[in-house]
């Protein structure tokens, strides 16, 4: 009985335990996939699936191992990744309950993983940038039930906002914007007038000041990018940005073969842009990589003429050195001890279970072996093939 009764009062112990018994190291853990359940009204869930085109928050609760937090904010997220099956989600832990955090994270994403038929691509994609010293949101994976029905196998992302900064600069009183993608493609074009920059960049932070605070050096930045090359044209623009970050950026991105990144078939897409308080310099931040690893003979420079600030920063012998130097390094970082197909392997292998019973997923199981398949062969080709483009190049020499 005396064991039965130390038994129970550990379970209760356990079940009572906080939330900072935990960490998020413990959350975006890359060998654990986790498990995540809300609970929500059921009159909201329909109402939630019929308006999944619609930002609308409804409240649930939130349960991850022992943590539970009550009446969050949860809504649908994403642009061509939405889903009325398979909800793509923003979960705000203090949308409705002022102050509330979870693991002191303010908001976190449940990604569905819509369009990318390995699931694999945003963790691959993070880990490399992080496995090359850059800052880049933290993933994992987790099973996902609502109402305890199984949605699916979905990755959790680290929300860029006020605590990624913290972690990732150490600060977070800076302007934090959101890329906000439009029909008419954006190549880093200049405007008279603020009222673009407006509709691209949307504000997460200070979002109710003036907007020439908040516009006005992102104006100053496309405006100096557009000036014609001259002996000040770099000073002047390096005011705005950080250049050597942006070109390491891209040169990552281009190794990924990233298709809708920085340099992307519509223009700039899935950033955050983000200056501290203080200061006029903008850094970037990479976001959402379900469409990396397009083909492992993307080229090293697809569609950089597009982009005005790139055109112009390879203009200077050092920035092109360094982009080239980073693919390099990206080469040699994803091959070392076969490191980039030995992730594929491994996180094929933690999720396949999952994968295997998502019935809500937009492909077959058989689908997701396949895209494993040419996920392992572009680990094995692609950095033999960048180092053959890199040698081919006039302008790597």
């Amino acid at each position: 009985m005396r064991i039965v009764a130390l038994t129970l009062a550990l379970a209760s112990f356990v079940a009572a335990l906080p939330a900072h018994a935990q960490s998020t190291d413990d959350l975006f853990d890359p060998a654990t996939l986790h498990e995540i359940r809300l609970n929500v009204n059921r009159r909201d869930l329909p109402l939630l699936r019929e308006h999944y085109l619609e930002n609308t928050y409804y409240t649930a609760d939130f349960t991850w191992r022992n943590v539970r937090v009550r009446n969050v904010g949860i809504r649908s997220r994403g642009v061509a990744s939405r889903s009325s099956s398979k909800l793509a989600l923003r979960v705000d832990f203090n949308r409705f309950a002022s102050g509330q955090d979870f693991l002191g994270l303010k908001s976190l994403v449940l990604d569905n993983l819509w369009q990318d038929g390995s699931m694999l691509h945003e963790a691959l994609s993070m880990a490399l940038f992080a496995r090359m010293g850059q800052a880049a949101p933290r993933t994992s994976f987790a099973r996902l039930y609502i109402n305890n029905e199984y949605q699916g196998l979905y990755a959790i992302v680290e929300s860029v906002d006020k605590s990624f900064l913290t972690r990732t600069t150490g600060e977070n009183e800076g302007y934090l914007f959101s890329y906000q993608l439009q029909q008419q493609p954006f190549y880093g074009e200049a405007f008279e007038e603020p009222g673009p920059y407006k509709i691209l960049f949307e504000p997460q932070t200070h979002e109710r000041e003036a907007d020439s605070t908040l516009y006005g050096p992102i104006q100053s930045l496309f405006r100096e990018a557009n000036q014609p090359l001259d002996a000040v044209w770099r000073d002047r623009v390096e005011r705005y940005v950080d250049l050597t970050q942006f070109v390491t950026q891209v040169a990552i991105e281009s190794f990924l073969a990233e298709s809708d990144g920085l340099i992307g078939v519509t223009g700039m897409n899935n950033f955050y842009l983000y200056r501290p308080g203080g200061s006029d310099k903008h850094r970037f931040f990479p976001w959402d990589k379900d469409s990396a690893f397009l083909i492992a003979e993307f080229g090293v420079q697809e569609r950089f003429e597009d982009n005005v600030l790139l055109r112009q920063a390879l203009q200077y012998s050092d920035l092109r050195e360094l982009f080239f130097e980073t693919l390099r390094r990206a080469c040699d970082l994803a091959a070392e001890e076969n490191w980039l197909e030995n992730e594929i392997v491994r996180l094929a292998a933690l999720v396949e279970p999952a994968v295997t019973q998502d019935t809500r997923k937009p492909f077959t199981t058989e689908a997701f072996f396949e895209s494993i398949d040419v996920l392992r062969d572009f680990a094995r080709r692609r950095p033999t093939i960048v180092r053959e483009q890199i040698a081919r190049n006039p302008m790597a020499r």
